[in-house]
């Protein structure tokens, strides 16, 4: 069957576009599985700080009958200890506002994978180019090798010459492969974030081509964007709020709590009633002093790292704006001067007409192949320079271009 039908084991293909590719994560990456999973640890976390009204239920029964009289007394006692300086309230607003950190967080670390998705498209876009400028250059020495081989027989080529284009139809043929393997490779690593299950033997193909699109945006405002906006530094701000909180609850944890009992009674000679008490510890040794030291350490910590985050979100935005402009100067840069495939096709046609050497034909062959490999590589920078930016200025670009 392999052998009559060999289209049977081929895996299958399928057309995706960048935005299709990013739905497709959402949808099935089980990296963004295992974010879920954190997420959900940090919140189980927050809510064992949240104080619980759990009350505890006693029976005592107490039978003597060494004497002439039996004697029997139940006691049915609840009890329940009662913070009187409300750090239930302080815990419970403290557990909520790290829950909003948590959801923040995720947010921003799914933004951190959806942009290592639109990267991986970005550089197997690039390499799939790079495999046909390959694939062409293998092509023109190719039919150069055949026409020189002509000549040999005619006696108008040296062996030289000869062996010079074997030389480089294998150089060509090893860089091609070399792409082959790295275009296979990022393919995997793509399909891994869009695909699960037998699904990740499907064969990528790529609908969108990739272009250099200027941002109408200027850096200042980015940055104020980015540090009202992004959710890493709003979680962290949620935080510092929450430690605050915390740090309010170990202070007043100083002080004793009530606990409170009450409960009914019922003896054997007919005597029965409620019965309340209550009961404090006496804090005279320890005052709680070492989680004060802790939570106030923690907080002050959580404060200054707010701060350093601060001015890491500045700097990062400014140095992914510079990266994006660096890298669309380069872009304008070789508009002026390129060779494409028609130059290239029209250098083979002279050299069989005998109009061009051995030398100029391999001389334009690599240059095709390195003018037309830097334009790829370059708009793929600027794309993946674009994605980096989005991600540091929380989503500003894919807002803007969406809008």
């Amino acid at each position: 069957m392999l052998v009559l039908f060999p289209a049977l084991v081929h895996a299958q293909s399928t057309s995706i576009s960048l935005d299709e590719a990013v739905e497709l994560f959402k949808q099935n990456s089980l990296q963004q599985e295992l974010a879920r999973y954190d997420r959900l640890r940090k919140q189980g976390e927050s809510i064992q700080y949240k104080s619980y009204p759990n009350p505890e239920v006693s029976v005592n029964r107490e039978q003597l009958n060494a004497g002439t009289v039996d004697y029997q007394e139940t006691t049915y006692m609840l009890s329940q200890p009662i913070e009187l300086l409300g750090q239930p309230f302080l815990r419970s607003r403290s557990a909520s506002k790290t829950q909003k950190a948590v959801e923040l967080q995720f947010e921003y670390d799914r933004l951190q994978l959806i942009q290592q998705v639109k990267s991986l498209y970005a550089e197997y876009w690039q390499l799939s180019e790079k495999l046909e400028i390959y694939n062409r250059a293998l092509e023109v020495i190719r039919k150069a090798r055949s026409s020189a081989k002509a000549r040999q027989v005619e006696g108008s080529f040296s062996g030289l010459q000869v062996q010079r284009f074997n030389v480089e139809l294998s150089r060509y043929r090893k860089q091609r492969d070399q792409v082959q393997l790295n275009l296979k490779q990022t393919g995997d690593r793509l399909a891994t974030y869009l695909f699960s299950g037998q699904e990740l033997d499907t064969e990528i193909e790529l609908s969108d081509s990739l272009t250099v699109d200027p941002i109408n945006m200027q850096e200042q405002a980015l940055v104020q964007y980015a540090l009202a906006n992004r959710a890493d530094l709003l979680a962290l701000k949620q935080l510092v709020d929450a430690s605050e909180l915390q740090y309010k609850v170990e202070k007043r944890d100083r002080l004793p709590d009530l606990n409170v009992n009450f409960g009914y009674k019922n003896q054997s000679d007919g005597a029965e009633g409620f019965v309340i008490g209550g009961s404090i510890k006496l804090p005279i040794f320890n005052q709680n002093r070492g989680n004060v030291t802790i939570t106030q350490a923690q907080t002050r910590s959580r404060q200054t790292e707010l701060t350093l985050k601060q001015q890491a979100v500045r700097n990062q935005v400014s140095t992914a704006y510079e990266r994006v402009e660096l890298v669309l100067e380069q872009w304008k840069s070789m508009q002026q001067d390129g060779m494409d495939q028609s130059m290239l096709e029209a250098a083979q046609a002279a050299y069989q007409e005998g109009r061009y050497s051995l030398v100029e034909l391999l001389d334009a062959t690599q240059a095709y192949v390195d003018g037309q490999t830097m334009i790829y590589e370059t708009i793929a920078d600027y794309n993946l320079a674009l994605f980096e930016l989005n991600v540091q200025s929380a989503g500003r670009i894919s807002n803007s271009q969406n809008n």
